[in-house]
């Protein structure tokens, strides 16, 4: 059981930290297509992408309940790295933005299957595992842009596209072959369809900590969404230069998330996200007002605190989630947690537009704010720790 969960933690890592290169693409590459496609379009793709990202985790967990977590995970991965193949090839408009969309698609099925996986293995060191399988996303953000920036200097952004399409296709397999895909009672059965008003309590908890979670995630969402457009134009680097800045955003996480996650396995949920919040909302204000030349260590700290409040949140989630619904509540959190790439990519393109590229992210960096009395209203269970849970 033990080496099981170990290279299912080992393999959900790296499956992680592909999602995360993936997830980012569109939002790196977006100053290239704004050249050939113009902003409104480049605006389009980039949107239609976060659009069915954000949205489809919660229709991914239903899905996972009844059917597995291996088939979406496999099929996720293919079907996203053949997306990604066939934009390079495309010219039209219409055809890329319904690629675009499908790409997006394939990329919402990870969370619902991967975290409740692992939630489930570690019940008495949570945090310390979801922090080591959200390093693994941290390296394929850090990596991932940087590296993403760097071909598209090298070959231009389509054959781009089809190289970075190639491990996507491999990692699928791999998933198809190595995932254990059997159902328990606890984890993964099919709740029940009937609603009774007593499980507004139960719920309570639940729903207050997924409002609390669209308000902290926003400065994330938003820099994930806009940054490199942000660097490019806003500060007037070049693509590699920003791709490198953006990758400073994410590299803290390599450390921050097992770090934060054990911190609140020991100290408590609660107060190492409101720590969390306070930091990432000061350095995502001081992005906008250092000057270019020190620009790398607020992004620095603001990953820190991105990566500390995923791995924290998620932990939390699973603490207050019962195993039968947790795949399920996992897809929705997901769905609300990405939700604010689909209104923040329009709103800050053209807050850019009007209004300078600084304004849009001062303006997140304040309602992150409003998540801390929420998570202070958030009733959980005390986490539990084990001195012998190895990973």
């Amino acid at each position: 059981m033990q080496g099981n969960r170990k290279r299912h933690l080992q393999l959900l890592a790296t499956s992680h930290a592909f999602n995360h290169v993936y997830q980012l693409i569109a939002p790196v590459i977006a100053p290239e297509l704004i050249r050939e496609f113009g902003e409104s379009n480049t605006g389009l793709f980039v949107w239609c992408f976060l659009l069915s990202y954000s949205l489809l985790p919660a229709v991914s967990g239903q899905v996972t309940q009844r059917f597995g977590r291996r088939k979406l995970l496999a099929m996720g991965f293919m079907i996203g790295s053949l997306c990604f193949i066939a934009i390079g090839f495309t010219d039209n408009v219409v055809a890329l933005a319904l690629l675009f969309l499908a790409a997006g698609a394939a990329g919402s099925t990870y969370h619902p299957s991967g975290f409740p996986i692992l939630a489930e293995a570690y019940p008495d060191s949570r945090g310390r595992a979801l922090g080591l399988h959200q390093a693994g996303g941290a390296v394929g953000s850090i990596v991932g842009p940087f590296v993403t920036g760097l071909l598209v200097a090298s070959f231009a952004w389509r054959p781009t596209m089809m190289i970075m399409a190639i491990p996507g296709l491999i990692l699928s397999a791999i998933l198809w072959f190595s995932i254990d895909d059997q159902r328990t009672s606890d984890s993964v059965s099919v709740p029940s369809d009937s609603f009774r008003l007593r499980d507004l309590r139960a719920y309570g908890p639940v729903v207050l900590f997924i409002a609390a979670a669209f308000f902290y995630v926003l400065g994330q969402r938003g820099t994930d969404a806009f940054a490199n457009v942000y660097f490019t134009y806003g500060r007037g680097l070049e693509i590699v230069e920003a791709s490198f800045l953006f990758s400073a955003l994410k590299v803290a996480g390599l450390f921050s998330a097992p770090i934060c996650g054990r911190l609140s396995d020991s100290y408590g949920r609660k107060r190492v996200l409101i720590a969390l919040v306070l930091i990432e909302s000061v350095s995502l204000f001081a992005i906008t007002a250092l000057p270019v030349t020190v620009l790398v260590f607020p992004c620095i700290t603001f990953g820190f605190g991105a990566f500390g409040l995923l791995t924290v949140g998620e932990a939390l989630l699973a603490d207050i989630t019962s195993d039968k619904q947790r795949a399920a509540i996992f897809g929705v959190s997901a769905t609300i947690n990405f939700s604010p790439f689909i209104f923040l990519t329009p709103i800050l393109f053209a807050m850019s537009s009007l209004y300078g590229f600084s304004l849009g992210f001062v303006i997140l960096s304040v309602l992150m704010l409003v998540s801390i009395p929420l998570i202070l209203k958030i009733r959980n269970r005390p986490s539990r720790t084990s001195s012998d849970a190895t990973t």
